[in-house]
């Protein structure tokens, strides 16, 4: 039996989500890896990164654990269509910017 990606983060993301019609997740398998992508608007991108990037991190977590219960390595990104067609991984920045001069 295999872990369901694609349902699992759509449960998760749709209530999340302004425009969960748009969300879309595609799962890309090569032997026993899976690179999931995520594509949504771009006024959700924010909400799925969460602050601090710990809502990504956490279903990175999440997906990870069930693709190794299965016996599989997941990578899963979050597509960003500035990165000309590219899926990458979130960027966060852990700056304070309270200690900025």
């Amino acid at each position: 039996m295999t872990a369901d990606f694609e349902a699992f983060l759509k449960d998760v993301l749709s209530p999340l989500v302004d425009h969960p019609e748009a969300l879309r997740i595609e799962v890309r398998e090569a032997g026993r890896k899976r690179e999931i992508v995520i594509f949504a608007e771009q006024v959700d991108r924010g909400r799925i990164i969460g602050k601090s990037g710990r809502m990504i991190s956490s279903l990175r977590t999440l997906v990870q654990a069930a693709g190794e219960k299965n016996g599989l390595a997941v990578n899963l990104e979050l597509f960003d269509e500035d990165e000309k067609d590219r899926p990458r991984r979130a960027r966060v920045d852990h700056s304070d910017p309270t200690t900025e001069a």
